[in-house]
């Protein structure tokens, strides 16, 4: 039976028949046709990510309400084309609380929208096949990587737009293979043990309009597209978890749609 949930998205919006939503410049809330609906207090029939992940078929939409969910979530390796979205990164939370990832992305196509992704023994998205999309997430505070991008049992790849990607241990995004499968853009990488790295450079990355700040070294193995700025992305307490951007940020209106860089 088909739900309906509110999810916070901008003016951009289009094609919310098929769940394809999309940064913009302003929010407004619009009604989204839902498959499933997950709410962790109990309001409707799935508590847990994953217990929804488990009965998604082919094209489901899972929007998961406000709240903290403590759980490692997988995406079905047999399913296509799943869109996972959360009520925006400062009111859903994914904890892995010390399981291997915050999320594993499996299959193909794929979306990942509007969470904190954090608690990860080793990485906030583990991407182990496919292409897929992660937007508008905080990815924060995992043990290895913010996004492992492995060919370890396939090809994984990922377009990450507006992702907020600070605090994880070894690097911001890892890439095994530097292809065009995979673009990085309107994000923030900031703070990490490194930026974006790869293995080896093959110029296939797109990698554009990114505030890369304090990672060590922000492009390893990969070639740097136009746009991108490194500077203090001046957050409005990073001591304090507050990501958001303080007035004088210099990703203020600097992605390349004129929105903000990352996921606030």
């Amino acid at each position: 039976m088909t739900r309906y949930a509110y999810w916070p998205v901008t003016a951009a919006s289009l094609l919310l028949a098929t769940a394809s939503l999309q940064c913009a410049k302003t929010q407004t809330i619009r009604p989204v046709n839902a498959d499933i609906t997950v709410a962790a207090d109990g309001s409707t029939e799935y508590e847990s990510i994953g217990d929804a992940l488990d009965d998604a078929e082919d094209g489901c939409v899972i929007l998961v309400k406000p709240g903290m969910y403590e759980e490692d979530v997988e995406f079905p390796d047999d399913v296509s084309r799943i869109s996972l979205i959360g009520a925006g990164p400062d009111k859903t939370i994914i904890d892995a609380d010390g399981e291997y990832s915050a999320v594993k992305l499996q299959g193909n196509g794929h979306r990942l929208s509007g969470f904190t992704l954090r608690g990860g023994k080793s990485h906030g998205v583990y991407v182990s096949d496919g292409n897929h999309q992660v937007d508008h997430c905080l990815i924060a505070a995992n043990g290895d990587r913010g996004v492992y991008l492995s060919t370890m049992s396939g090809h994984g790849s990922a377009r990450i737009d507006h992702c907020t990607i600070v605090g994880n241990r070894a690097s911001g995004i890892y890439s095994v293979k530097d292809d065009e499968q995979t673009s990085v853009t309107n994000c923030i990488i900031a703070f990490n043990g490194r930026g974006i790295v790869s293995d080896k450079n093959e110029s296939g990355m797109k990698i554009e309009y990114n505030c890369l700040h304090d990672d060590g070294s922000e492009f390893e193995e990969v070639t740097e597209g136009q746009g991108n700025i490194d500077e203090d992305p001046l957050f409005v307490n990073r001591d304090e978890d507050n990501y958001r951007l303080a007035p004088t940020s210099p990703c203020r209106k600097a992605a390349s749609d004129g929105a903000n860089m990352g996921c606030f």
